[in-house]
């Protein structure tokens, strides 16, 4: 059990004469550290993103990135990234969270389940606030196809960003998945779900760069209940232990 390693550790472990903290809570520390690093670095991220779309200035950026991809889109490129956007949708990363929520469940870990899938209920609430704030038009998409919201940011990036990152972190803390093969799904999904966006032209690519950002900083909010989560049963653990 977590706790319990936690636990022993902090019980068989001397503290640090230099800094009074035992290596369990330098580890605690130092996850802390990583996850409101990347907190603050995507907020300012996508403040910085934001900002440009509310002034209009990234009409350059996103036209050079919409031409380019019209040079380089060949049929199998098209059915490819049509798959994608299809499973990397918001309705399906719903459900894989809540998969991932289930099996931390079986497992004995309800308060995890529970950290897990506030990442997909505050992506949801985000980019669709958000996108009544900025209210940017899409561009034209495939065969002229509206899907009927605003454009920035965009829902597939946000959710695939902040369900996977979040997925990710908390699969590779609980020692379920090797923490290559986190940071391989925690990357890869939500840049390839993101290129299908701009791939398919149903979003600008600042868009999909904004939709990133919001999705890393809901996956440290996770990240960060998470490792209260953490704390907190470990703290229990010990407690119990000296009752």
């Amino acid at each position: 059990m977590e706790g319990t390693e936690e636990s022993s550790e902090a019980r068989s472990r001397p503290r640090s004469a230099a800094s009074g903290a035992s290596p369990v809570q330098k580890h605690w520390a130092r996850n802390w550290g990583v996850v409101v690093v990347l907190g603050i670095v995507a907020l300012a991220a996508f403040a910085a993103i934001g900002e440009d779309v509310l002034h209009h200035e990234t009409s350059a950026f996103d036209n050079a990135v919409r031409t380019w991809v019209f040079a380089h889109r060949p049929a199998p490129l098209l059915s490819f990234f049509s798959w994608v956007t299809t499973i990397g949708s918001v309705s399906p990363m719903v459900v894989y969270a809540i998969i991932g929520a289930f099996v931390l469940w079986l497992r004995g870990r309800p308060l995890v389940a529970s950290t897990v899938l506030v990442a997909p209920a505050a992506a949801v609430v985000a980019y669709l606030g958000l996108k009544n704030v900025f209210m940017r038009t899409r561009p034209s998409g495939i065969g002229n196809v509206f899907e009927g919201t605003y454009s920035f940011p965009s829902a597939h990036a946000t959710t695939s960003a902040a369900i996977c990152c979040t997925l990710a972190y908390v699969f590779w803390r609980e020692r379920l998945v090797p923490g290559a093969v986190a940071i391989l799904f925690a990357v890869l999904v939500p840049v390839l779900v993101g290129t299908s966006r701009v791939y398919l032209d149903v979003h600008w690519a600042t868009d999909v760069l904004g939709g990133w950002s919001a999705g890393l900083f809901i996956a440290a909010l996770s990240a960060g209940l998470y490792n209260t989560s953490r704390r907190y049963r470990a703290r229990r653990q010990r407690n119990e232990e000296h009752i």
